[in-house]
């Protein structure tokens, strides 16, 4: 007789565990209904965006030309920049199909406000602090990271661009000096003013471990990349003129409580005006401006806005997690009751990003004509020349006078100081391209451009397109994209098949407009006036450029929507 040999609980649940028993039928149905949903979600796709390939896929078209030139010899360089090339447009592809996901925009909203409402979580872009304080994680970064001057951290930032992107020239400290001395080639002084990020003062608001006060009651504050010693030096022995924010700042600190926004990036409006007091004090000192004084008032105003960091949460639509907060502005006003305006006659020129812009452009939701450029001027009664874009602040008003000055526009002329204003991020993050000033003529283009004042409906073929950000990604509601226009047609005149530079917006509110959808190939009606029109209006607020920069010199058009007045 067999003995029965008794099995142990774990043998009995390694059995019953390696053994689970599916019928056909069943193993047919979750078969079946794991394919359907693998290509259901990609053909639903495909259809809400029109039956076309996304922006990546529609520029992965014609990779396998030949470019001309590549022969033989040059065999090797056109093969990796074609590698380039390809590895670009799989990242663009990938980009596209993810921002543009039904999926995601069905899901990601509630599941970001369970993240938030039960822990207390941000996301990429998004550090959540204390009693409903928010934090730009970048700001953040680059406040607590390595020390943007070490060699280490130089090399790192150098040989950390993409295969297909241009390597970033990480040092500050050589573009500033550059520029300073192309500027005192033309008697010009440099001033730099770097504004501290919101960690930096605010630092209580995001960790309860620390108070920001030292045991004699002032501020401890501000913290600093631990470069920013060494930077300021650096200018100093190199004659740059360096206006110190953060001593400003703490000062005010002293008196009021809160120095930035609750869930934006930027500053309150006191303390704006109170650095745009001490900078006109600071400028008067040099007394480099003689113009005649101007008449400027204030006249007060109440705003509420939600910041630029709550935008970039995503919550539900019908969220009113963040129910907004209220400020006091002080619009700055002229002799005619009109808002300020800068003048490009006068002495001073500003260089600013969207500390600048914050309460100066309606599309950064809090309110107009009292902004940090009015209140330098309001300071000074004098005239002040702007030259104003939100984020990349590290080249793009350079880039932008660089180009004015390229078009025959000499902006520099009549000018005794450059203010140049930029996020202290931007040290540790930034590109600090090294860009030449050189003064070009006004020569006569093949490119279409409205006259001022005239309304054109034209008709083309978009050749390229910049890409426009996805909503939410960049502390920015609106975006201006790009656009190369070919095969241009008019019922109104003769074209003739012209090409054109257009810019318009790509991006409303954090949602995408007709523009953001376009691809290369699309056709396209539009109604266009002329960017000289507009450009005190729209010209400070953040532009994403096409990658040809010789294009970026022809003169643009602007996209009017229909009940636009120009």
């Amino acid at each position: 007789m067999m003995r029965k040999i008794r099995l142990s609980r774990e043998e009995i649940a390694g059995i019953e565990v390696g053994t689970t028993a599916v019928s056909k039928a069943a193993a047919r149905f979750l078969t079946i209904f794991f394919l359907s949903f693998v290509f259901l979600v990609p053909a639903v796709q495909y259809g809400l965006d029109g039956f076309r390939l996304p922006a990546g896929g529609a520029l992965l078209q014609g990779l396998g030309e030949r470019r001309d030139g590549a022969g033989d010899s040059g065999f090797v360089s056109a093969a990796k920049n074609l590698n380039a090339l390809v590895l670009k447009k799989i990242d663009l592809l990938e980009s596209s199909l993810e921002d543009d996901s039904f999926l995601r925009n069905i899901f990601l909203p509630p599941l970001q406000y369970v993240y938030l409402r039960y822990l207390g979580q941000g996301n990429e872009k998004v550090v959540v602090g204390r009693q409903g304080w928010l934090f730009y994680r970048p700001g953040v970064e680059a406040l607590y990271g390595k020390p943007f001057l070490s060699r280490e951290q130089l090399r790192l930032r150098e040989q950390g661009s993409q295969l297909w992107e241009k390597p970033v020239q990480p040092d500050p400290v050589a573009a500033i000096v550059h520029f300073k001395k192309q500027l005192a080639a033309r008697n010009i002084e440099l001033l730099v003013v770097p504004v501290p990020v919101k960690p930096s003062f605010e630092i209580s608001r995001l960790s309860k471990r620390s108070s920001g006060a030292g045991s004699d009651g002032r501020l401890r504050l501000p913290l600093e990349n631990r470069s920013l010693k060494e930077f300021k030096r650096q200018l100093q022995e190199a004659g740059v003129l360096y206006f110190d924010v953060a001593e400003v700042l703490r000062d005010f600190g002293l008196q009021y409580p809160d120095i930035y926004l609750k869930t934006d990036t930027h500053w309150r409006p006191r303390a704006m005006e109170h650095v745009a007091k001490a900078l006109g004090d600071f400028i008067e000192t040099r007394k480099v401006i003689t113009t005649k004084k101007l008449s400027l008032r204030l006249e007060q105003e109440q705003h509420r806005g939600t910041g630029d960091i709550a935008q970039m949460l995503r919550l539900p639509a019908d969220s009113s997690f963040f129910a907004g907060q209220s400020v006091e502005l002080n619009q700055v006003i002229g002799e005619g009751s009109e808002f300020w305006q800068p003048q490009n006659s006068a002495e001073l020129l500003l260089l600013g990003d969207s500390f600048t812009n914050i309460f100066s452009q309606k599309g950064l939701g809090w309110g107009v004509g009292a902004g940090f450029a009015e209140h330098l001027s309001y300071n000074l009664q004098a005239p002040v020349d702007t030259l104003v874009r939100n984020d990349n602040g590290a080249y793009v008003t350079r880039e932008m006078l660089a180009t004015e000055l390229l078009r025959g526009r000499d902006r520099l002329a009549g000018k005794k100081l450059v203010v140049w204003e930029f996020a202290e991020r931007e040290l540790a993050l930034g590109d600090w391209k090294m860009i030449d000033l050189h003064l070009g003529t006004q020569n006569e283009s093949e490119f279409y451009v409205v006259d001022p004042g005239e309304r054109v409906k034209v008709t083309g073929k978009v050749a390229a397109i910049s890409a426009s950000p996805r909503p939410g990604s960049v502390p920015y509601r609106d975006n201006i994209t790009t656009i190369h226009l070919v095969d241009l047609q008019s019922g109104e005149q003769n074209l003739d098949g012209e090409q054109a530079l257009v810019y318009g917006f790509g991006m409303i509110d954090n949602e995408l407009t007709r523009l953001g959808a376009l691809r290369p190939d699309d056709r396209v009606e539009l109604l266009l006036g002329s960017w000289d029109d507009v450009e005190s209006k729209y010209g400070s607020y953040r532009r994403s450029p096409l990658d040809d920069e010789m294009m970026e010199l022809e003169l643009p058009n602007w996209v009017l929507s229909d009940d636009e007045t120009i």
